[in-house]
């Protein structure tokens, strides 16, 4: 089974528009739908795309952090981000949608992550 996005969402910016302030020094949040590519349905996975410019400010100023869920870029270039979500989604296959939705998760917070039935 494969996966496909479904919907690229920027809840903080509008791609279309976005202009950083600092070129060298922003961050913004991800979330992508994906769902199987041979069914209905997605799911959610959030990623918080930043400058490395933005991580030292942040680490000077808390300390260590994690940085999983982390898409670290160079510049602003929404094409370019599509391309990198498309190609990781594109990575990501399995038997069945539950294997590939923990492949996704391992690079986005996954909506489902701490859930149990």
């Amino acid at each position: 089974m494969r996966a496909q996005i479904r919907h690229l969402l920027t809840p903080d910016i509008d791609p279309t528009t976005f202009a950083p302030e600092d070129p060298e020094r922003f961050m913004f949040v991800v979330q992508l739908l994906a769902g199987p590519c041979d069914g209905e349905g997605e799911e959610s996975f959030q990623f918080i795309v930043c400058t490395p410019g933005w991580l030292q400010d942040r680490v000077s100023r808390e300390g260590p952090m994690p940085g999983v869920y982390h898409v670290i870029v160079g510049s602003f270039d929404w094409p370019a981000l599509e391309t990198f979500f498309q190609r990781l989604v594109s990575q990501c296959a399995g038997a069945d949608w539950n294997e590939v939705a923990t492949k996704l998760s391992r690079h986005g917070l996954y909506e489902f992550a701490d859930w149990t039935p």
